[in-house]
């Protein structure tokens, strides 16, 4: 191979891969791009913040606040206390509207005679219940600073409370819960929590992954017990640094946190945590928030773009991984039954195994409930999407009834270039009505301001050329405004923007654009250059 054989097979290897990142650690199925623009969930959102604070990077949002009042109203239909303790961060980040002073009031209603609070989620019928449901809601109200306006025969009926059950030693989690609380009233915390021994560690690497899971809550909340008695905890550094060196990456956002913040306590260096930062660095949004990988699920939607895109730079579609999550969601009664969701798993199974169209995709692709027989400006979309999932499952598409609508609006130009396409790809292009034109698509292609999408305007380009259309100076240079700049994704370099004002990267757009460029002989420089440029 010459040096430049090898260098092209790098960069085509290098684009190969940006899908690597799409792959859902939920389920193993490719996820659709645009979730990582979206912060990560209350909860998670909540420990990766704080992390960072932990670390001294004082993260500051611009979230918008109607994506403020998702998250929060996500997080206390799973617990109006701990709900309200997760948007702290978000509060103290600039995220006003995310906690408030309704909150202390709604705090103050769950508060009980006996001293402890209340939480639905948690129950009322043990102490473990009690002291976290307390422990959150004096969280709260310190965070907004109306800690010192309980009444004092309140507050007495609290300490009270709380005193009664540090007389014996308690579990690390019930222990840490009582202990912060105290902490939180200025109240000293009593012997009997504190002398309790660091979890152990010599067994660390014989313990089961769960097993590990709860070793780590159980050494942040003897942490946090030592913290609350104004003293540094004796964590075993030796193994838990490792710990978070080797899972600095993967590590869910609340184990992430337990672990920094133990170590941090219990004296740890600074450059032990640069791959933490590293991680949460890299994972933050344009308004400060964080995106969550671990929980974007995929789809075969999203994978069979994935696939698409794969054939159409040449790149190999051989994907045992995705083989195996068809096959476990085809053996799971979660599986989607309906036709468009079967169909889907057919066309991805034929894409990614080969062999021939199975009689799933033959039966449904010839029901005019799944693939319709007319097609209208309505409905399109929908049977152009339909045609190319049954044309990947290799089953026939038969040429529809096509309805004629004047092609003098942009939702009536995009349903006409639509039919052309689907047309098309799914190997009828004779089957194209003659209404459909390049002369009435012309302006239209000349013109990507018109469209609110890459994906819609490149599909009217498509059809445009499909029918005879010039790649003339003119449309090049519309295709220069009009797709170019919507190039790259942090991550995705190689993928389309949706446009229209959403900087989110999109497998369908990118399908789009790089099929367009195909057609047109790669002019645009688009799709990925294959290897030796040829």
């Amino acid at each position: 191979m010459s040096d430049s054989d090898g260098e092209s097979a790098q960069r085509e290897s290098a684009a190969a891969r940006q899908f690597e990142l799409l792959v859902s650690r939920q389920n193993g199925y490719y996820y659709h791009p645009f979730l990582r623009e979206q912060p990560a969930g209350p909860q998670a959102e909540s420990y990766a913040l704080r992390t960072l604070s932990e670390l001294g990077r004082d993260p500051r949002t611009s979230i918008a606040s109607a994506q403020v009042e998702s998250l929060r109203r996500e997080a206390l239909e799973t617990s109006s206390l701990w709900g309200r303790d997760w948007m702290i961060p978000l509060r103290r980040a600039g995220a006003g509207t995310a906690l408030g002073a309704s909150d202390a009031a709604a705090v103050n209603k769950l508060r009980t005679k006996g001293g402890w609070y209340v939480d639905s989620a948690l129950g009322d019928d043990s102490d473990g219940a009690r002291l976290g449901a307390t422990w959150a809601a004096l969280e709260v109200l310190d965070a907004l600073g109306r800690l010192d306006d309980l009444p004092a025969a309140d507050r007495t009926a609290t300490v009270s409370w709380l005193r009664s059950l540090a007389k014996k030693a308690r579990a690390l989690d019930e222990g840490s819960a009582l202990a912060r609380s105290l902490h939180l009233l200025n109240e000293p915390v009593p012997a009997t929590l504190t002398r309790i021994a660091a979890p152990r560690t010599d067994d660390f690497e014989n313990l089961t992954p769960d097993a590990r899971a709860t070793r780590l809550d159980d050494t942040y909340s003897y942490a946090l017990i030592q913290e609350a008695a104004g003293k540094r905890p004796a964590v075993n550094r030796q193994v838990w640094e490792p710990v978070l060196r080797d899972g600095a990456a993967t590590l869910p956002y609340e184990q992430l946190y337990e672990l920094v913040h133990a170590l941090k306590a219990a004296g740890s260096p600074k450059a032990v945590f640069a791959p933490v930062l590293k991680r949460l660095d890299g994972d933050r949004l344009d308004d400060g928030t964080v995106r969550d990988p671990d929980a974007y699920i995929g789809n075969p939607d999203a994978s069979l773009f994935v696939q698409r895109l794969r054939a159409l730079a040449g790149w190999s579609r051989k994907d045992p991984g995705l083989l195996a999550a068809l096959e476990r969601e085809e053996k799971s009664d979660d599986a989607g039954q309906e036709g468009a969701e079967r169909l889907s798993r057919a066309a991805l199974r034929k894409v990614t195994a080969g062999g021939d169209a199975s009689d799933v995709a033959r039966q449904l692709c010839a029901d005019a409930q799944v693939l319709p027989a007319t097609v209208t400006v309505r409905n399109a979309t929908q049977w152009q999407r339909t045609a190319l999932n049954c044309a990947d499952a290799g089953a026939w598409v038969p040429v529809p009834k096509i309805d004629s609508w004047s092609p003098d609006t942009p939702e009536r130009v995009v349903a006409a270039a639509t039919v052309a396409v689907g047309l098309a790809d799914s190997g009828q292009r004779d089957g194209i009505p003659s209404w459909i034109t390049p002369d009435a698509l012309e302006h239209w292609a000349l013109n990507p301001g018109r469209f609110t999408s890459v994906y819609t305007y490149a599909l009217v380009v498509r059809a445009y050329s499909l029918l005879g259309g010039e790649l003339d100076a003119s449309l090049r240079e519309a295709l220069g405004r009009g797709i170019t700049p919507y190039r790259a994704c942090p991550g995705l370099p190689g993928l389309y923007q949706v446009g229209g004002g959403d900087s989110a990267c999109d497998l369908k757009t990118t399908w789009a654009v790089w099929t367009l460029d195909r057609q047109l002989h790669g002019a645009m420089g688009w799709l990925p250059a294959p290897k030796n440029g040829k």
